[in-house]
């Protein structure tokens, strides 16, 4: 309002615009306090959301290095498995290596128990060697290329007297 208008009220008029605007500065005040009130209620409670996001922030930066980490240990751990089923294959070519020297060791074996069978054959010839030499010593625990065909089976008393064991050799027949 300008000033020329106000000096034509009336006092009762000036004193009830006075108390009108008196009226709506408390209650702006009122309003006031309580944005103000509210706005504390926003900052205390974002202030509080604002922590418990960096506890969270903490909890996730330290899964993500235990996933890294994990991540790691899988990357090793198939690295080895790799290695494991390589070295397998180089297992199983040496277990080949070792059936072929095995194989090798059989054959020398029974060629050996042939040069002994032709050896012993011829025997007669030989002047006096007693039955004991002629026998091949065979040690109970040695395994090595000879199949037993069943128990041991009972030959004719030697020229001493004795029963003698004779086991069955590779080619089934009894000698000594």
């Amino acid at each position: 309002m300008a000033s020329k208008e106000l000096r034509k009220l009336k006092r009762r008029e000036l004193l009830k615009m006075l108390l009108v605007q008196c009226q709506e500065t408390e209650r702006l005040q009122q309003e006031l306090i309580e944005i103000t009130n509210t706005h504390e209620t926003m900052m205390e409670s974002y202030e509080r959301l604002k922590v418990k996001l960096n506890v969270k922030d903490e909890r996730l930066n330290q899964k993500d290095a235990k996933i890294r980490e994990l991540q790691n240990t899988i990357e090793g751990i198939k690295a080895s498995r790799e290695i494991e089923l390589e070295e397998a294959g180089s297992i199983a070519e040496a277990a080949l290596r070792l059936n072929g020297v095995f194989e090798a060791a059989q054959r020398a074996a029974e060629q050996y128990l042939v040069n002994v069978r032709s050896l012993s054959e011829r025997a007669p010839e030989i002047p006096e060697i007693p039955a004991e030499e002629k026998q091949i010593p065979i040690e109970t625990g040695w395994r090595a290329g000879i199949r037993r065909r069943g128990t041991a089976s009972r030959v004719r008393p030697a020229a001493g007297g004795e029963d003698s064991l004779t086991l069955a050799a590779v080619s089934g027949k009894a000698h000594g």
